[in-house]
């Protein structure tokens, strides 16, 4: 698919969301999980430099991470890639889940992993999908982003309640994942 396909299928799905000229991130969030037929929440925390951003899915519904310490801009982008994903409906692949868990915590099983995160199979790290996913995703997110208003920066607040609990699970695999990347040296971490 080209770039201008994408762009008119991407301007096509804003304006099916009836995106208001100008919202703030829960504003989008709204729009999205009237879309995807489950609540968005946001937790910003420090990834530790592994990724800017992924989403869980959990039975309360998708929990959309993402860096605490940069820019409001380049948080309002991260949070929009991922609510990107949502929108275009991009599955999320069981064996990549499974690989990035078992790289996560390499000392526990997946299914135990998974218990212990209260993660579904719908666990997302994007950094597995090919290019043309990737791209149309970033299409959308730079078109969302004419329609959002950045907040002002977060203040390091800790997560509380089931975001605690996810991000409590996540805080660890994180580390493990940095530790591996600093032992890799400059070439080696994933993206967003």
């Amino acid at each position: 698919m080209r770039v201008g396909q994408m762009r008119r299928r991407c301007k096509q799905l804003i304006k099916e969301l009836q995106v208001p000229a100008s919202t703030d991130l829960r504003g989008i969030c709204d729009v999205v999980a009237a879309r995807v037929e489950r609540p968005v929440h946001l937790v910003p925390m420090s990834l530790g430099g592994v990724v800017s951003g992924m989403t869980a899915t959990t039975d309360d519904g998708y929990w959309v991470f993402y860096e605490l310490k940069t820019s409001p801009w380049h948080q309002t982008h991260i949070v929009l890639h991922e609510l990107s994903h949502l929108l275009l409906g991009h599955a999320q692949d069981p064996a990549v889940t499974e690989d990035a868990l078992r790289m996560w915590t390499p000392s526990v099983d997946v299914a135990t992993a998974m218990q212990r995160m209260g993660l579904t199979m719908g666990f997302a790290r994007h950094h597995g999908y090919d290019n043309l996913a990737e791209r149309e995703t970033e299409v959308l997110g730079t078109l969302l982003m004419e329609h959002v208003v950045p907040a002002t920066a977060e203040r390091e607040l800790p997560p509380t309640g089931p975001a605690a609990e996810v991000a409590a699970a996540l805080g660890p695999a994180l580390q493990h994942i940095r530790r591996q990347q600093e032992a890799a040296g400059p070439a080696g971490g994933p993206g967003v």
